[in-house]
């Protein structure tokens, strides 16, 4: 038997995303769903051992160097197998009718953000929405990517916020699930590929070793496949804010760059999820039943966060200052904290 650590698998990435490449996307949905779910592939095992660390076994499978795909609002983009693209999250119109050309059908975020659904929709892509955090992947949000793959309709496009991290991990689950790759592969494809860096040893971890669902447990799995994150009440959009909040703060302490030490982490993507979080807090039927005050500063607050969005969105563009979005931080973390000083328990 050939040794693993000198395998060299030949590449299945490809740069020239052609409508010919995804033979499947011109299936109907229903002979697709109908096919996925009688087609029963045999999940790889668990690595029983590491070379290391999982980030250092992902050098066990020597890939190709492959670049790339990058177009407009769309980067870090690699096909990794017939039906499985991974990348950035898709901005503006051009990103989704460039997936729509490459036979995309379902587009999976990881991300925290809320996905552009209704653009999509436009170009006709199904969205599923699974946020997961850096550290790893849970057994729930692992069994809800795995239905995800087994029960949607492919292609597939997986994306988090810049396309290195987290979406590839995701990504790899469907290769696992769908195509039957060994996991040393799929974590080579996270790192020689995709880019996922070495802080991420969770993410790596997850895919290395973690059970990942049979497609009897999938199947019995209740779960509606939302194409946005539901907010569970003001309590649970208090959290969800809290963390973009703690990230924002250590990014401002490092003038609003990002962290070697945390690549996929970015103060406009976070700025983002904070304003919408907020708006869709606004809507909520126990903010609506609270005090006239507390709404205000709620309202307040919502408006400060989108003038924060807005600068950091100018900031990235080399078109603001830092100064400005230093200001509307302080604005926004004000408006916060003088509700909190009376309504926070």
């Amino acid at each position: 038997m050939t040794d693993p650590k000198k395998r060299i698998v030949t590449s299945v990435a490809s740069t020239a995303f052609t409508a010919s490449v995804f033979v499947l996307a011109c299936a109907t949905r229903e002979s697709h769903v109908a096919e996925s779910r009688s087609r029963v592939v045999a999940v790889s095992a668990p690595l029983d051992s590491l070379d290391g660390t999982a980030y250092e076994t992902a050098m066990r499978v020597k890939l190709p160097k492959t670049p790339p795909q990058e177009d407009p609002g769309l980067h870090n983009v690699f096909r990794l197998g017939p039906t499985i693209v991974s990348g950035s999250e898709p901005h503006g119109e051009a990103a989704f009718a460039k997936l729509q050309s490459m036979g995309i059908r379902t587009v999976l975020s990881v991300d925290g953000a809320e996905p552009e659904k209704d653009l999509a929709a436009k170009y006709g892509l199904g969205y599923v929405h699974v946020p997961i955090q850096y550290k790893g992947i849970s057994d729930d949000e692992m069994t809800k990517i795995a239905k995800t793959f087994r029960e949607k309709e492919g292609p597939f496009y997986v994306h988090c916020f810049h396309g290195k991290h987290r979406g590839p991990a995701a990504a790899e689950i469907g290769r696992i699930v769908l195509d039957g790759i060994p996991r040393d592969q799929a974590i080579a494809e996270m790192r020689q590929w995709c880019g996922t860096a070495q802080s991420y040893e969770g993410l790596y971890r997850t895919i290395a070793t973690a059970a990942i669902p049979t497609a009897k447990q999938t199947s019995a799995y209740a779960w509606s496949f939302p194409s946005g994150q539901p907010i569970e009440g003001f309590r649970h959009a208090m959290v969800e804010i809290s963390r973009s909040d703690d990230n924002l703060k250590a990014l401002s302490k490092r003038q609003w760059k990002s962290d070697p030490e945390h690549p996929d982490l970015d103060a406009f993507n976070e700025s983002v999820k904070v304003a919408k979080t907020l708006d869709r807090a606004l809507q909520l039927e126990d903010v609506a039943a609270r005090p006239p005050e507390f709404r205000k500063w709620l309202d307040e607050s919502a408006k400060a966060s989108v003038t924060l969005r807005d600068a950091l969105a100018a900031f990235k563009e080399g078109k603001g200052t830092q100064d400005a979005v230093d200001g509307a931080y302080k604005r926004m973390t004000s408006a916060c904290n003088a509700c909190h000083d009376v309504y926070r328990n």
